[in-house]
């Protein structure tokens, strides 16, 4: 689904709003354990934050280029699932080994990020997805992870995360994260190969998606994206987490 904002028709830039929508995610045919299946409904929050941001800027009307693009699926199980080892081409032509059918928010996403820059060349991307349980491991469940490949556009959501009380962590994407991503029978595995690094090997997979000189920043939401408890001005359960980075970065950047 993508709505595109015309906000600023005399200039050609346009900014990318990508989210996340698996509706339900049952892990396929690695199925999830009871404990971990239930709150799954919430594997849709990414996309969710983005309509989030469409409604925002339907009500302020901010000059400034951008589409919403939410990619939506459902994760279940069937006689047509795709199964642990089966290798799948991407919209991009890149081949996918499936090491674990329940790391498939990065095949949605990584769709997703070819159809928008293919169909509306945007100049930067911003992706939020509830993609892994490593970056609660790794900053528990109020933060959210961030990997990108600029160093301006990361400064600049961490002080929306800091503005809008929806806080970011800056995460590495290094040459081990990017190996540990590598198949000897395809362009790529959908798994890493360790299980050390997890959020930073899932953003490795997706930084192959973006195009040259594509400013892209990956928010990685799934601890706060679904909070236990009300704090502050967060609400429990669906909390809407990334809406308002979204929408105080772009009215910060708005012509």
């Amino acid at each position: 689904m993508a709505v595109h904002y015309h906000g600023d028709p005399e200039s050609k830039d346009t900014l990318a709003l990508v989210g996340k929508g698996l509706t339900f995610d049952t892990g396929g045919l690695n199925l999830k354990p009871t404990g971990s299946m239930e709150t799954m409904y919430g594997d849709k929050n990414g996309a969710c934050a983005v309509l989030g941001a469409l409604n925002g800027v339907m009500a302020t009307k901010p000059k400034l280029n951008i589409v919403f693009v939410m990619g939506f699926a459902e994760n279940s199980i069937g006689s047509k699932a795709y199964k642990p080892g089966d290798i799948i081409s991407s919209r991009k032509g890149l081949t996918i080994e499936i090491g674990n059918t329940d790391a498939e928010g990065r095949l949605v996403l990584a769709d997703t990020l070819t159809y928008v820059q293919d169909n509306f060349k945007p100049h930067t991307i911003i992706d939020l997805a509830t993609l892994t349980g490593a970056v609660m491991h790794a900053l528990g469940a109020e933060t959210a992870g961030m990997q990108s490949n600029d160093d301006k556009l990361s400064e600049d959501l961490l002080a929306s995360g800091k503005a809008t009380f929806e806080p970011l962590w800056r995460l590495p994407i290094t040459d081990e994260h990017r190996e540990a991503m590598k198949s000897s029978s395809a362009d790529m595995n959908n798994k890493g190969k360790t299980p050390y690094g997890g959020s930073s090997q899932g953003a490795a997979f997706l930084e192959k998606f973006i195009e040259k000189d594509v400013k892209w920043a990956h928010l990685d939401i799934a601890g706060p994206a679904m909070t236990k408890a009300a704090k502050g001005p967060v609400s429990a359960d669906g909390s809407g987490f990334g809406t308002q980075i979204l929408l105080d970065y772009i009215w910060k950047h708005q012509k």
